[in-house]
């Protein structure tokens, strides 16, 4: 049997899976970032979980540095022999390879579905129902979460016009922001500070009738999301620490028209395959509104060059071939 186990709820089933059937081929996949050794000693059951992960044939996660803080963490935590150079572990007779998937999207489904009529129904809607004429709109995609940086993407904006008035009244901020997990404290703590600085800037720079950031709760339909994503002039992923974070992907996979710019925190396992994003530290507000004002005043042709490569590398490398990626090392151990 060859077994595929997803994320980091199911830490200890590949263990179980082996008592149960020894012959089982199983890959898990860590879709979150893997914290350095010193963080991950404070979990009170961290040998019970390294265990339960060790149970893999393949430990996979975003990118070779979540690699290497497992196979820190591993050899700080528990009895384990760790082959730095063939990336493994070997415990109980059993060696688990760890291994970079860079997880991504279905490019051809978002690319077809940006282009679908009822998106450009839903743009012509999107102008009326915001009085959309020849603004600069920014665009951010995220679910309310302490790990976003959606505070610092609003600092930056409010840095941006401070220094430079002429974008005053002339840009605009959609900031689509699913609420989670509020009845965790953390959670609620983020979602107020965001509704506090969206009625903070929305006072100091919005006109009656026109706020500076419309601030939209909720699941927004894919149709109406492929529409916000075409109208964008810029788009920020302003993340302060990330797996992978699949909008970066998705933007430029909606951008048939190989328009509109990516501003990307380096903080994201996307900025090591999205070179030509415009790439940010969130924490350097100063340093984040100079990289807007140089999407908002890019010429046509370098966003049409960048959007382009991008869109190159996210068709190529796509959810499918991610998978195959992983299904072909579980091959390979049975050959």
């Amino acid at each position: 049997a060859f077994i595929n186990i997803q994320d980091y709820h199911l830490a200890l089933v590949s263990r179980m899976i082996k008592r149960k059937k020894p012959d089982a081929v199983t890959a898990q996949f860590w879709h979150i970032p893997w914290p350095n050794p010193e963080a991950f000693r404070i979990c009170p059951w961290q040998e019970e979980v390294l265990d339960g992960l060790l149970g893999n044939d393949i430990m996979g996660f975003h990118v070779q540095h979540f690699c290497n803080n497992f196979l820190e963490t591993v050899g700080l935590a528990i009895e384990s022999r760790i082959d730095y150079e063939r990336s493994s572990v070997t415990r109980g007779g059993l060696t688990t390879l760890v291994r970079p998937f860079p997880i991504s999207v279905d490019f051809d489904d978002i690319d077809r579905g940006s282009a679908e009529p009822e998106v450009a129904r839903e743009m012509k809607a999107l102008r009326t129902e915001y009085g959309l004429t020849d603004e600069l709109v920014g665009l951010g995609v995220d679910r309310v979460d302490y790990t976003k940086g959606i505070p610092e993407r609003f600092r930056a904006l409010d840095k941006l016009l401070e220094k430079y008035p002429q974008f005053r009244q002339r840009l605009v901020f959609f900031e689509l922001g699913e609420i989670s997990r509020i009845h965790i404290g953390k959670y609620q703590e983020i979602n107020d500070e965001v509704d506090r600085l969206v009625e903070s800037l929305n006072r100091k720079y919005g006109i009656p009738g026109k706020p500076l950031i419309h601030y939209l709760k909720g699941r927004v339909p894919p149709a109406r999301l492929n529409a916000f994503r075409r109208l964008a002039t810029f788009c920020v992923v302003s993340s302060l620490h990330d797996g992978m974070n699949l909008v970066a992907k998705e933007f430029p996979a909606a951008r048939g028209d190989n328009d509109g710019v990516l501003i990307l925190s380096r903080f994201t396992g996307a900025a090591r395959e999205l070179g030509d994003a415009v790439l940010v530290n969130p924490y350097a507000v100063d340093d984040f509104a100079e990289k807007i004002k140089l999407a908002l005043e890019m010429s046509g042709p370098e966003r049409e060059r960048r959007m382009k490569s991008m869109r190159a590398t996210v068709r190529e490398n796509n959810i499918y071939a991610w998978a195959a990626s992983i299904i072909s090392e579980m091959i390979e151990l049975k050959v």
